[in-house]
């Protein structure tokens, strides 16, 4: 089999050094490695291109019958699956570094109008919640940020939720993407996210929270995204993208896992209302009312 696509992160991990781990869980279009190395673990998917790449993640022509348990090998250039099995050709597969480019002005005006479209979708229950007993936690922590402005508390967040990325963690995340877009518009965004990333890189956040989430995390604070949400805010910020569309882009959001994805967008929405509210007024451009000044100057 040969890798087509390949996110940063994973590709660097795997081109590093030789490593050995095991299959720990398959789904329908993919499976899931733990190359269980004492000193530098890693979490790497391999799956089929109709499931959104990630940082550590790599995309392949067809999912293959990998079993849970079966031993794998990675070199350089191949993951070998099984004691003969089949292998993965890396060679030939194009590194994505899942990066979000920061908003022009005119970006930020146009993502800032369709701020309302995300909010609705919030808004609106899932079909099938699930309970999350940190929810109450997280509503705090976020509370706490946006009262006092100090994102020293949102680390906090970490390994608070259920399963293998909290959603805790998924809302660190949308954050950090929601910063990135906005960083050269903003300064509040640029400055905000200037302080977390180095927290963020000085933690041993493994230790806090499940490792394909720690990964998640660190991809984030190094810039990297999940592709869905990387496309979502590249679209939004383009002036011809029309709502159905938007709203597309959104449900592939919402569709990572359980709750990731949601808790994701919910983080990017904080993160975009959090700025000043004169940023905001700018990035919405002729929409904003004039000043008290500028109507009395206009009479």
């Amino acid at each position: 089999m040969n890798a087509s696509r390949i996110g940063k992160h994973a590709w660097r991990y795997l081109a590093a050094a030789p490593r050995t781990g095991r299959v720990t869980s398959v789904f329908g279009d993919g499976f899931n490695v733990l190359f269980d190395e004492e000193d530098d673990p890693g979490f790497v998917s391999i799956q089929m291109g109709v499931v959104p790449l990630h940082p550590w993640a790599l995309e392949i022509e067809t999912a293959g019958q990998a079993q849970v348990g079966e031993s794998v090998a990675a070199e350089p250039d191949r993951i070998r699956i099984g004691d003969g099995g089949p292998s993965v050709r890396l060679s030939i597969a194009t590194i994505d570094e899942l990066r979000i480019a920061e908003y022009t002005e005119s970006e930020a005006q146009h993502a800032s109008s369709r701020l309302p479209l995300l909010e609705q979708v919030l808004h609106v229950e899932p079909s099938t919640p699930s309970a999350d007993p940190f929810r109450v936690e997280i509503d705090g922590i976020l509370f706490d940020w946006r009262t006092i402005g100090e994102v020293r508390v949102l680390p906090t967040l970490i390994g608070l939720g259920s399963g293998s990325t909290p959603s805790g963690d998924d809302v660190l995340v949308g954050l950090l993407a929601g910063w990135a877009a906005f960083a050269k518009m903003d300064d509040s965004a640029s400055e905000s996210s200037a302080v977390l990333r180095p927290i963020l890189r000085g933690m041993e956040i493994p230790k806090r929270t499940h490792l394909a989430s720690a990964q998640m995390i660190s991809a984030a604070a190094d810039g990297a995204f999940p592709e869905p949400i990387r496309d979502l805010i590249g679209r939004i910020g383009e002036g011809e993208a029309n709502d159905a569309e938007i709203r597309r882009l959104v449900e592939r959001t919402v569709a990572l896992g359980a709750t990731s994805g949601r808790m994701m967008l919910r983080g990017l929405v904080r993160a975009v209302l959090r700025l000043p509210r004169s940023a905001r007024t700018a990035a919405r451009g002729s929409s904003a009312p004039p000043s008290r000044e500028r109507r009395r100057l206009a009479s």
